[in-house]
């Protein structure tokens, strides 16, 4: 059982509220693989890199905060699909500002970035709040997360 977090900033700060909710980097992980949709354990898995103790107990905390629910889609054994309640949808644009921050100031060389395609112009678009190609407003419902560029070209800056 993990301890519970220590803060010297009051619990009446959103942002301490907040941080101490998603402030790990297994939880933020997770959240990247439930926006691609609901995810079955093993695929969290595969997609997270987390060991199994890690994501059962991360699952759990999201369950208990309410930013996850879990249905079962087979039942013996039982096993569960997660997917994200809209509390949890809408910590998208606070995982597209940390996209955005990620790719500006702590680019990784060895990794091409995590992109994003805005459904309603069709093109690539920088994380943010607003699509790069056409100004349009990126949200859940109109933005795929896509591993790698598909037609080999990244936006322009």
């Amino acid at each position: 059982m993990e301890k519970p977090l220590k803060s010297v900033a009051p619990l009446t700060c959103p942002i301490v509220r907040s941080v101490r909710l998603i402030g790990d980097e297994w939880i933020l992980l997770v959240l990247r693989a439930l926006f691609r949709g609901p995810q079955r354990f093993d695929d969290l898995q595969a997609l997270t890199g987390a060991a199994t103790n890690i994501l059962t107990g991360r699952l759990a905390r999201m369950i208990e905060a309410g930013l996850v629910t879990k249905t079962p889609y087979q039942e013996r054994p039982v096993r569960y699909r997660y997917a994200l309640t809209d509390s949890g949808l809408g910590l998208f644009p606070v995982v597209l500002e940390l996209m955005r921050y990620g790719n500006e100031w702590l680019p990784a060389k060895d990794a091409p970035p995590l992109r994003l395609r805005h459904l309603d112009c069709g093109k690539l678009s920088w994380p943010g709040q607003t699509c790069s190609e056409c100004g349009a407003p990126l949200t859940i419902r109109n933005v795929r997360l896509e591993d790698d560029v598909q037609d080999g070209v990244a936006p322009d800056r």
